[in-house]
Order: structure tokens, then sequence, then C-alpha cells
């Protein structure tokens, strides 16, 4: 992981709000996907779950 468990929590709990904000903006629901998974991804990359540029095979050979 990328930060400590203190921090990662209360990222979590910003990037929660921001997706409800998000939601709640009016734009196209096609645009508040994008801004919700990009974002996720965000925190999935800050957590070691996610590559960018990476496919599944190459999480799987950096986790073993």
């Amino acid at each position: 992981m990328k930060t400590d468990d203190k921090t990662l929590l209360e990222i979590v709990k910003l990037h929660n709000q921001y997706v409800k904000e998000v939601e709640l903006s009016g734009i196209k629901p096609l645009s508040v996907e994008i801004y919700r998974n990009n974002s996720y991804n965000f925190v999935r990359w800050i957590k070691d779950e996610f590559i960018p540029g990476g496919s599944k095979s190459k999480r799987k050979e950096i986790q073993a």
C-alpha cells in the first residue's frame, strides 16, 4: 500500500463524498461512470490493487 491505514480511510471517505457529488451534478450518465471509475482506480492504485495500463495477467504476475 502506498500510504498508512489512517490516511487510506480518509481517502476512501473523501472518495465516497466525491462520487456522491458527481452523481448529483447533473452530468450525463456516461460521464458519471467515467468520473467514478477513474477516481476509483486511483484509490485502488493507492491500495496496490491497480496498475495503470496493466492487464489482469500483469497484476497476477506482480502479486506472485
